[in-house]
Order: C-alpha cells, then sequence, then structure tokens
C-alpha cells in the first residue's frame, strides 16, 4: 500500500472532467460533491464512497496530538480514557471471534493504537500481536506488556499463513488503498482463519438520508467508506468467504461525543462542552450509541 499518493486538488464544485474508477470493483464513478476541500466519489455499481484523489501522506495526522490532546480537531484528548466505555463492544467482538475461531491462537490487531483491545484479547487467552502507525501509541502499548510494533503492515514481517485471526477496528476506512492491505491479510492468514473488520456504513439509512453531512464523512481521516455489498465485495475478490456481517452498537464517554460533534459541526460551542467535560467526572460517563451506521464484518480465509 502507498501512503504518498498525489494531494487532493482544491475544491470547486464542479465534477472531474476524467473517468474515475472505483476503488474497490473498478467501475466509474460519479462526482458525489465536496467535503472540507475533498471530492468524493460514488462507484455507479457498488456505491462506494471514496475520496479522490487520496490526499498525500497521510500517516502524518496520526501524530501524539491524535492520542493524546486532540488539537488538531480530530482525534482523542486521552485515548484509553475515551476507549474504557469500549470495554462492552470490545468483549462482544471477542465473543464473536470465540465463535468462529473456538480454538483462539494467534491474532494480529492492525490499527493496534495503544494496545487497549488487544489488552482484553490478551486476557481472554489469545497471542496477540499489534501493528500501529504511531510510535507514540505504540509505544504506550508496548509498555503495557504488549507486543505491537510501529510501523504498517507492508513494512512488517508476519510469515504467510502465520495468524489465526487478524482484526481491524475501525482502520479501514482509513486506508488509501484497502485492496493491497487484504491481500496481505489474506497472505499472513492460516488457511481458514478469520478477518474481522469494524467501519463505517455508508449504505445505512442515516449515511444515505445526510450525504455528505453525514458525521463520518470526515476526510482526511476517513477515505473509504464502503458499504455493506461493497465491503463484502471486496474480501471475496482477496480469497475470502464472508460469514457474517451486523451492526454493534458503541459506547462513548460523554466528552468524546461533543469533542465528535465538534469536529463534525464546527461550531465552537460544542468544543467548549467538551473542554469543560474533559476535567469532570461526568466527562467519562458512557453514553451507549447505536445509530446502526456502523458494520461489523467477519469473513473466512477460503481453503
Amino acid at each position: 500500500m502507498n501512503h504518498t499518493v498525489p494531494s487532493a486538488q482544491s475544491s470547486t464544485d464542479s465534477p472531474p472532467s476524467e473517468t474515475v474508477r472505483c476503488p474497490i470493483c473498478s467501475a466509474e464513478s460519479a462526482y458525489f460533491g465536496t467535503r472540507r476541500s475533498y471530492r468524493f466519489q460514488r462507484c455507479s455499481a457498488c456505491l462506494h464512497l471514496f475520496v479522490w484523489p487520496n490526499p498525500a501522506d497521510t500517516l502524518t495526522l496520526y501524530s501524539n496530538d491524535y492520542f493524546s490532546g486532540a488539537e488538531q480537531g480530530f482525534g482523542y484528548v486521552d485515548y484509553d480514557r475515551d476507549k474504557q466505555p469500549m470495554v462492552y463492544t470490545f468483549e462482544q467482538y471477542l465473543d464473536i471471534l470465540a465463535e468462529l475461531s473456538p480454538g483462539g491462537g494467534s491474532l494480529l490487531d492492525i490499527g493496534a493504537a495503544t494496545g487497549f483491545f488487544l489488552d482484553l484479547a490478551r486476557k481472554r487467552g489469545w497471542e496477540t500481536f499489534g501493528i500501529e502507525p504511531s510510535d507514540y501509541a505504540a509505544g504506550i502499548a508496548r509498555n503495557k506488556g504488549l507486543r505491537v510494533k510501529t510501523g504498517i503492515l507492508e513494512e512488517a514481517d508476519f510469515a504467510p499463513s502465520s495468524l489465526d485471526t487478524v482484526t481491524l477496528w475501525d482502520v479501514i476506512e482509513h486506508l488509501p488503498e484497502p485492496g493491497s492491505t487484504i491481500d496481505l491479510i489474506h497472505k499472513i492468514l492460516k488457511p481458514g482463519g478469520v478477518a474481522a473488520i469494524n467501519t463505517p456504513d455508508s449504505g445505512s439509512l442515516l449515511a444515505r438520508s445526510l450525504g455528505l453531512k453525514w458525521h463520518l464523512v470526515v476526510p482526511p481521516e476517513h477515505l473509504n467508506l464502503f458499504n455493506r455489498n461493497s465491503l463484502a465485495a471486496l474480501l471475496e475478490r482477496h480469497g475470502f468467504e464472508v460469514l457474517r456481517v451486523s451492526a454493534i452498537g458503541k459506547r462513548f464517554t460523554l466528552q468524546y461525543v461533543f469533542q465528535t460533534l465538534a469536529h463534525w459541526s464546527q461550531l465552537g460551542v460544542f468544543e467548549s462542552i467538551a473542554s469543560r467535560l474533559h476535567s469532570l467526572s461526568v466527562g467519562k460517563a458512557g453514553v451507549p450509541i447505536n445509530l446502526f451506521d456502523n458494520m461489523m464484518l467477519c469473513a473466512r480465509k477460503c481453503q
């Protein structure tokens, strides 16, 4: 996967004159609109929604501030604290993985961040590994005793057919070339191994109703917004059999909810509330949310 690609063109409301192919199925796409100076295209066949062209070197977004501070307007004020309410959801993920891989075994989490999920998986008996582009976040994970490498999957040295399970929790939408990553995942999974993905669902009722105003249309963080059909097609094209697709709700701190509202709406009042909540105990309270605009997909590597 190439993380250094042509930079996004300046914002205009006119569609590009050249033919733009869908990165998932290669069909022609149509201009969908512009959000914060980034063009979005919608595939005419699989309805995949994507930024075109890809912005340059998106890895630079995931600095220390992304995991601790969020002063750029996105990311987390305190990643581990913000993720604490997600324990219940991660345990649900692990229950599903236990059903699909009863013997457990080795698990690689791509985009492992500070190792929050991996720590839970380790306690459930998995042999855990992680890869994370932010050295800051990966360092926190290593301080927890977790085997998390700094870098991207293409730079890692996982042997072919060596892993039982690979997870991508809210990661694939950030990747400029998701097909390349799925191809590598197929290579390092054992025959019958499981890939598990959670990502926004651009085919959901909420996403279709709001269009570019959907709160998960946040370039340059989110570059590829899948729907159930386009994600399944991507997995199947790379040698996987889709086992299940579901919408599992999440939980967020109240402070994180207002931080997200501030980033989405660009209204200072939400930013002010988020800042106040950071120092208050109520800001740590977990809020269950299920807008049915996220999907979890599990697929098995074909024999």
